[in-house]
């Protein structure tokens, strides 16, 4: 089976280049023969590829490969804008600097929307594509507002809108970090959310300079898809985009941001909402649910895929408790708990299935199609195993935190790692605090009272050994706070401590500790004369269940920084 990202679009949002992209899968357009006789001919310049592309083309039915679609990527050395022609789709789309076709990724972006939102057809088993009948429909359609008909008709199909449209239905205006955290994994790694309140942190301490690129550029990968789909939605008429005014509380200070990427749902939105859901004189809508779309990050991405899969297969058209559903997987060679299968049908709700909960047990009032699920079986990795072993033991702390786990063995996550920890200890724990980052500033502070600390965090896959030219950054953050002259450290990041903090500590977050890191804790310990700790990422949410518990007190928790590891007994 290839390998193939279905159900969440990031990035494609015109519907010109959508229909042209359909219409490369009927021969009776124009694009087409186009494509067929004059582009692929003149763009192509690989002979063999050539032949290749237009054999494809020919078939008979015209169901052709997903690689020769999309085409192949850019060569070693290359640009983007320096790539070569070499697939069917990419001939499709006009670029908007004017050129004649597009690079394979935004090609495979098109070909993804078109999939996931049922104009095209994927075959799982062959990785091939084909047009639908509503395909058909979209691509010979002669005005706008029938476009806009059929698009409605495709995004009722697909979950993660109908998602968004839920969540608006109640008359909320919400922002894409209010709709971000509430979307598809529910902050696993593949579906990060930005906490709004960290956002407006971050422009509020920001120089004037770099406030227009935080606004640009500060979004987690779930925050982008509501952005996107939400604009789908706009475009067809089923929400309205309207600027929200926001606020947030620094220190004593409450400060106000407007985010522009903020929407409603519209009345047309709301009698839309209605139909997919078969409400009045209406049928009900078939949900589009490919096995790819049900996680899409990490080692563990295929595993959870097929845990998902079967517990949607589990409660589709049957009513099952949470005991019955354990049992389902079992039989399906997957042993989970309770606890998990529970956390795990928050997440398909957050998908855009309607999961519906009664005393007999859990139901999906959905017509659930393209869902299969592949034999093999998948074993989980160690990661895996810890987050669900954490799982287990948090009863008070939201387990949307568990994603700590995700991010802290995931080295490519150093800027999620830093925002989610800020996250919990400020929204979770009631900690005050800001996350920092960025040149010559630590990661984060935060504080209780008069006690403060200084956060530093470390994602690495293989555990974290505190090398010595790490342990002297901490020593120069600890000497700046405790000198603040802003002559030696001009962005003065020791302001955003409350002024009533006077007894400081510092703190590494990392996956595990290996190697030297006590003896280099003591080291910063004997330099600055401020006690510190190293705290793995279980151990993390084990002291915050313990805080939100309140087992351990607040005033207690500060003791625990004696310049060693800091273990939570369980």
């Amino acid at each position: 089976m290839a390998e193939r990202t279905l159900g969440w679009i990031q990035n494609p949002s015109s519907f010109e280049n959508l229909k042209n992209v359909v219409s490369v899968f009927d021969k009776n357009t124009e694009l087409y023969k186009e494509i067929l006789n004059t582009k692929l001919p003149k763009l192509v310049e690989d002979l063999d590829l050539r032949m290749k592309l237009i054999s494809e083309m020919k078939k008979e039915p015209l169901e052709m490969d997903y690689v020769l679609l999309k085409g192949h990527g850019i060569k070693s050395g290359q640009n983007r804008s320096d790539a070569e022609c070499s697939g069917i789709v990419q001939a499709a789309i006009t670029t908007q600097g004017g050129r004649t076709y597009t690079d394979d990724w935004t090609a495979d972006g098109f070909l993804r929307w078109g999939i996931s939102i049922g104009l095209l057809d994927y075959d799982t088993e062959k990785d091939t594509v084909s047009i639908t009948k509503l395909g058909e429909d979209f691509v010979h359609s002669k005005s706008e507002k029938s476009d806009k008909e059929i698009l409605i008709s495709t995004f009722l199909s697909y979950p993660p809108a109908v998602r968004i449209l839920t969540l608006l239905a109640n008359g909320e205006h919400l922002t894409k970090f209010e709709i971000g955290k509430q979307l598809g994994g529910l902050g696993e790694a593949g579906f990060t959310s930005i906490p709004q309140d960290l956002y407006i942190q971050a422009i509020e301490l920001a120089s004037e300079t770099d406030k227009a690129t935080i606004r640009s550029n500060t979004e987690g990968s779930a925050d982008k898809y509501a952005r996107m789909i939400s604009g789908w939605l706009s475009k067809v008429g089923l929400v309205q985009r309207v600027e929200k005014e926001v606020s947030a509380k620094i220190g004593d200070v409450e400060y106000k941001v407007k985010i522009g990427h903020s929407f409603r749902i519209t009345l047309k939105g709301i009698k839309e909402l209605k139909r997919t859901r078969g409400l009045s004189s209406y049928s009900k809508t078939n949900k589009i649910v490919y096995w790819q779309m049900l996680s899409t990050k990490g080692k563990d991405r295929d595993y959870i895929r097929n845990r998902r899969g079967h517990i949607i297969k589990a409660i589709s058209n049957r009513e099952r408790n949470l005991d019955e559903i354990k049992t389902y997987l079992s039989e399906n060679t997957i042993k989970e708990s309770t606890t998990t299968i529970a956390d795990e049908l928050k997440v398909i709700e957050a998908m855009g299935l309607s999961v519906k909960h009664s005393r007999k047990g859990y139901l999906i009032d959905d017509n659930v199609i393209k869902l299969e699920i592949p034999r093999t079986k998948i074993s989980k990795t160690n990661v895996l195993e810890l987050k669900d072993k954490v799982r287990n033991r948090l009863k008070y702390v939201d387990h949307r935190y568990l994603s700590l786990i995700d991010l802290a063995y995931d080295g490519t996550a150093n800027r999620d790692f830093e925002i989610q920890t800020i996250d919990l200890l400020i929204n979770e724990l009631k900690f005050k605090g800001v996350r920092l980052g960025g040149s010559r500033k630590p990661d984060g502070i935060i504080s209780y009272g008069i006690n403060g600390v200084i956060i530093d965090n470390k994602a690495y896959s293989t555990g974290y050994n505190l090398p010595i030219n790490q342990a002297d950054e901490m020593i120069r953050y600890i000497e700046e706070n405790q000198t603040r002259n802003e002559k030696i450290n001009s962005n003065k990041w020791w302001e955003s401590f409350d002024y009533n903090v006077k007894d400081f500590s510092y703190l590494f977050v990392s996956s595990f500790f290996k190697g030297n890191f006590k003896n280099n804790l003591k080291h910063i310990a004997n330099r600055t004369g401020v006690n510190g700790g190293a705290i793995s990422v279980e151990n993390l949410l084990y002291l915050a269940e313990e805080l939100k518990a309140k087992r351990l007190s607040y005033g207690d928790s500060f003791n625990m920084y004696d310049n060693d590891e800091i273990y939570i007994a369980f």
